[in-house]
């Protein structure tokens, strides 16, 4: 009768354990994002006086959640950059650096099922596929107006944060907004060289849209 006690006990605890224990279910998000680059400008050392410029970003996000605070996430993005500047006689010179950037994100999230507050981090590559400058100005044009682009290739690190409201069958919804640092150079940089930096800086707002492809279900452990 004891053992028997013993062992319906042990089988009672186990079954206990077993049930609080759950697997995290994987959720793979695919989708879009669309926004623009609000500050958008070249950090150039010596410093170019530039205007503010409002430029195009977007693309495709796709989303895997892992654990249940922690999620990787990759990104396509076709993204507007570049500089422009005004003269004192009210010439204008625009150069713009059309990207497709591939982001590498550790996406962060907290909250509840429905309203999720995230954070993104993370390095990103970029190669230039389309070039476009306006004339320079007809007096006193600065050397970046009439340099041609140096370096196609570019590379970066960025941090954003964002807000996420899901629904059960018409997917997710967020807006988002980052801070881009460019690490890499679009001019060469060398002592001879005109500039000493000359670096991608952009803070970009984005609005998208993810559906999740796979169960939303947890499942026991078996």
């Amino acid at each position: 009768m004891k053992r028997f006690f013993y062992i319906s006990a042990l089988l009672l605890f186990a079954a206990s354990v077993h049930a609080q224990y759950k697997f995290y279910a994987p959720e793979l998000y695919i989708g879009t994002n669309q926004g623009v680059a609000l500050w958008d400008r070249v950090g150039f050392s010596p410093d170019v006086q530039q205007d503010f410029v409002v430029r195009y970003h977007g693309g495709i996000t796709v989303r895997y959640i892992v654990q249940k605070y922690f999620g990787i996430q990759a990104e396509l993005n076709y993204s507007q950059r570049g500089w422009r500047e005004t003269a004192a006689n009210g010439e204008k010179f625009d150069h713009r650096l059309d990207y497709l950037e591939l982001p590498l994100v550790s996406h962060i999230f907290f909250g509840t099922k429905v309203f999720k507050f995230y954070i993104n981090l993370g390095p990103k590559i970029r190669y230039m596929i389309y070039d476009k400058a306006t004339a320079p100005f007809s007096v006193n044009p600065g050397v970046q107006q009439t340099m041609q682009i140096q370096n196609r290739f570019d590379y970066s690190v960025f941090g954003g944060i964002g807000f996420e409201f899901r629904t059960k069958k018409a997917g997710s919804f967020f807006i988002e907004a980052r801070y881009d640092y460019g690490l890499g150079n679009i001019f060469n940089a060398s002592k001879s060289d005109s500039f000493s930096r000359s670096n991608n800086q952009a803070i970009t707002i984005s609005v998208g849209y993810l559906f999740n492809v796979l169960s939303k279900r947890n499942y026991d452990d078996l």
